[in-house]
């Protein structure tokens, strides 16, 4: 194993060494150009894939070499278990990619928390941890589709993102990275074997080889059904973002209306004496909308930034303000002279008591966490908590402060609050008064906006509900809810009344805006990490274990048909009685997936008929 071990290191350690002298002088470019360690998760994804696909690049140069039959068999029958021989290469590869990424960052990280003034965090550090966890789950999914009878076992690539690649906290991550890294392993491990068209042995080996490709399946499956779905409405002049006005009484013409048209649709139906007149004020008037479009939080030692500000430019004083995840305060520093200025924490400048949570700068100047709002004070410098949420009522805010109308309009998952500044006060933050609030009329749940309008004698507040698509990061997570409209007359007392509701048409056909039907298993499954970490989100997931018809039909229908086809497929095959129930029962859970792993996994050895004498 040790001569294996060294022999690969030999064949790759100049392109390793040109690969970490390349890698280190473009971080310390990118570093030059801008600050590295406080990049979004956005810009730093780029990065991300340069390195996996690193590792999945070596995977195919040393595991694929070995492809051809002669060489896989001068590699497999050699005085060395098939585990030790994956051993060395598994080791060789994750010391190559050590020089090669990991040295470099780790370089970058210890010279910027040593020779600089900027922002360094434990998260920093842990960070390098996962990028060659990552790395190495590439590597492993080269590998294992290197050495599997069907190269599209790369499919498996995909569930190391879905099931590790989570903006949550590094400290958190570490479960999910080892789990994912333990689990390629063993069926990477489970690959090399003498005769690589032969079926895999053993029941566990069997779904643990086939339970990630299913998933990287499912979520192929998917793209494929919504390109379908759009290029085919397209093509026949129904799709409802290609046309030249939205359809009429849908939630894009809603969305896409003037505020005052939003609310004018709501008044549609209102049976209000008054609705009339409002629909003739409404033009003259100048509605606001917002909404909760401030999807999660910042969390303490997260893996890397949101497109949030976490900091701010003191113009005046010609300070720059990064938030330290390891003291929970901000860390002043000039960027010209690169020298220290102190530190900003709950109480102000040069004041150390920390946050309670990462909090998100606004553009009026606030500070906001998920709980409470803060004000600060440009003269003196010092903070100001200016609204705390009950926390035991596990409310939190989900839209940044809006100042319109003289007022400050903070949507909750909970409520709709307005406020008024007390001007009266002699201080710069002016206390907050309250001047109103209503309970949002069906939660927080696929809410998609509120349409204000100030009348003489009170207000009109129109809340809009989505479709259930729901997009977190670069997924959707979609539910089949019904878009719907209410409005509310709120008069001078604060008391709301409703005088408008409708139903509002979802435009996409339920098989459009769900890809549950696919795979509802597999859904669950793609879903539950979401559930499981905690990522801040403003409003938590749920999962609709049966949706609606037709998505529950159309489910049904597609797990009966693979269940019947993997049938078809294995009858009158050598296939033991055992596997085959495995497979249809598979086949009846996870439904296509399921079927199209059975083609890539399992040879059709189809018995011979013995012959009549």
């Amino acid at each position: 194993m040790k001569d294996l071990y060294f022999s690969e290191l030999r064949r790759f350690r100049w392109l390793a060494l040109a690969a970490a002298v390349v890698n280190l002088l473009l971080l310390v470019f990118l570093n030059r150009v801008t600050n590295l360690l406080q990049m979004s998760f956005l810009e730093a994804l780029p990065m991300l894939f340069i390195f996996m696909s690193v590792g999945l690049v070596l995977a195919i140069a040393q595991v694929g070499s070995y492809r051809k039959p002669s060489q896989w068999t001068w590699l497999m029958h050699r005085p060395l278990a098939p585990s030790r021989i994956f051993g060395a290469l598994a080791l060789s590869a994750l010391t190559l990619l050590t020089v090669a990424i990991s040295l470099p960052m780790l370089a970058l990280v210890i010279g910027t928390d040593v020779m600089t003034t900027r922002v360094v965090d434990l998260r920093h550090y842990l960070l390098i941890a996962h990028l060659l966890g990552f790395t190495m789950m590439a590597w492993m999914a080269g590998a294992h589709a290197c050495v599997s009878r069907s190269r599209a076992a790369i499919a498996i690539f995909f569930a190391p993102l879905v099931l590790s690649l989570h903006l949550v906290s590094t400290i958190a991550l570490l479960v999910p990275v080892m789990l994912t890294l333990v689990w390629l392993g063993y069926i990477t491990l489970r690959s090399f074997r003498a005769n690589r068209e032969a079926p895999i042995q053993g029941i566990a080996t069997l779904l643990a080889t086939a339970l990630p490709l299913q998933l990287g399946l499912f979520l192929f499956c998917a793209v494929i059904f919504r390109f379908l779905f759009v290029t085919g409405g397209i093509l026949l002049g129904v799709d409802p973002l290609n046309t030249d006005y939205p359809p009429k009484g849908g939630l894009i013409e809603t969305e896409r209306s003037e505020p005052h048209e939003e609310i004018a649709l709501g008044l549609v139906n209102s049976e209000d004496p008054r609705a009339s007149s409002w629909q003739t004020q409404l033009p003259l008037l100048e509605p606001t909308r917002f909404g909760p479009w401030l999807k999660r939080f910042p969390l303490h030692q997260q893996l890397s930034n949101f497109q949030l500000p976490t900091g701010w430019y003191d113009k005046e004083r010609k300070i720059d303000w990064t938030f330290s995840h390891d003291e929970m305060l901000f860390i002043g520093r000039d960027p010209e002279s690169g020298t220290t200025k102190g530190v900003f924490g709950r109480g102000g400048a040069n004041e150390t008591t920390p946050f309670l949570a990462v909090p998100v700068a606004t553009d009026e100047g606030d500070l906001l966490t998920p709980h409470t709002l803060y004000g600060i004070d440009d003269d003196t410098q010092t903070v100001e908590q200016r609204l705390a949420l009950q926390m035991s009522e596990k409310e939190q805010f989900t839209a940044m402060p809006q100042r319109a109308f003289d007022r400050v309009l903070i949507l909750t998952n909970q409520r709709l609050i307005v406020l008024r500044e007390d001007h009266r006060a002699a201080a710069n933050i002016k206390p907050l008064l309250s001047d109103w609030a209503i309970e949002l009329p069906r939660g927080s749940q696929n809410l998609e906006s509120v349409t204000l309008a100030e009348l003489m004698d009170g207000w009109l507040v129109s809340f809009v509900y989505g479709n259930g698509m729901r997009q977190i990061g670069f997924s959707q997570f979609n539910t089949t809810a019904s878009p719907w409209q209410q409005v509310l007359f709120v008069d001078a007392d604060g008391n709301g009344r409703v005088v408008g509701e409708r139903e509002i048409n979802p435009d996409f056909p339920v098989l459009q805006r769900t890809y549950w039907w696919v795979s509802p298993v597999m859904d669950l499954v793609r879903t539950m990490p979401e559930m499981a970490l905690d990522k801040g989100l403003t409003w938590p997931m749920t999962v609709t274990i049966f949706p609606r018809a037709p998505a529950l039909y159309t489910a049904l229908v597609l797990i009966l048909l693979s269940t019947g086809a993997a049938w078809w497929w294995i009858r009158g095959t050598r296939m033991p009685v055992g596997r085959r129930r495995v497979w249809l029962v598979n086949c009846a859970l996870i439904g296509l997936p399921a079927l199209l792993s059975l083609f890539l996994l399992e040879p059709r050895e189809v018995k011979q008929r013995e012959a009549r004498i």
